[in-house]
């Protein structure tokens, strides 16, 4: 390898570092076999099939430092959603590989599995309207890209490691905000609620455990007494922050310049 090689994959590894907590860096175009593919709520067949071939040069923590494995400088896929979706799921398979996966939110926000099923992963959450990037990868540096077979879907199921998605529907208000809680951390459901979302904060009990109910919770992923001066403000909601402890969907706001975690159950529109 020349020194110019050198330096260009050097910038390029280094420009990746920002992905997972700075959403306005600049992403790699989008490229692979779905490049380009448009989802809309309800698409069908469900689920959509698509192949690739995982791994590449690029370590996977320079997304964030809980991805793991070796991902290529472009995505495999990219998915334009023409709506938000609450539920998108990402099911990786390989016969011959340990594999690893990243997805990239058209937020910015990046989400990280390895072995949710066996040694493959697979990643379930919300999504606002936009592009989806999706990076699939190989655990170990040295290995050499194998094939894949993706499943994307609209439906939830069974998580290692991750939990379950509840056994029982979320509570959906009037105003079509969940107010459950107990939900799993690998699919968190904010029904109405997305990035850029006009609400009202609305404060909640400083309770924890499986139904929102169960104990204490600590202040840094619950209630804290400075919330309060924040209740009965309409706000922004800039980001969509999976559960807290009990389970709850909550979300950073504008109003408090994403201070705190807010559960959407307590909000209105």
């Amino acid at each position: 390898m020349n020194r110019t090689t050198a330096q260009t994959l050097l910038a390029l590894s280094l420009a990746g570092c920002c992905f997972g907590g700075h959403p306005g860096g600049t992403p790699p175009p989008p490229s692979g076999p779905a490049a380009g593919a448009t989802l809309a709520p309800g698409f069908m067949p469900d689920p959509m099939m698509v192949t690739g071939t995982a791994g590449g040069m690029i370590s996977a923590s320079t997304f964030s430092g809980d991805c793991r494995g070796y991902v290529g400088l472009t995505p495999n896929h990219s998915f334009t959603l023409t709506a938000p979706f609450s539920t998108l799921r990402f099911t990786v398979t390989s016969n011959a590989q340990d594999t690893t996966m990243v997805v990239r939110s058209p937020t910015g926000q990046v989400f990280c599995n390895d072995d949710t099923n066996g040694l493959s992963p697979e990643i379930v959450n919300s999504f606002p309207a936009g592009v989806v990037q999706v990076y699939v990868g190989v655990y170990s540096s040295g290995t050499p890209g194998m094939p894949y077979t993706m499943d994307v879907s609209q439906t939830g199921g069974a998580f290692g490691g991750g939990g379950i998605i509840p056994t029982t529907p979320p509570v959906i208000g009037p105003n079509g905000i969940p107010s459950s809680c107990g939900m799993s951390a690998s699919a968190p459901f904010y029904g109405v609620i997305t990035v850029g979302s006009s609400v009202i904060l609305g404060g909640h009990t400083p309770w924890s455990g499986p139904d929102g109910q169960g104990g204490y919770a600590t202040a840094s992923t619950n209630w804290a007494p400075e919330m309060g001066q924040y209740v009965g403000q309409r706000t922004i909601v800039t980001s969509l922050e999976g559960v807290d402890d009990a389970g709850c969907p909550v979300v950073h706001v504008a109003a408090d310049n994403g201070g705190f975690y807010w559960r959407i159950g307590s909000m209105s529109l």
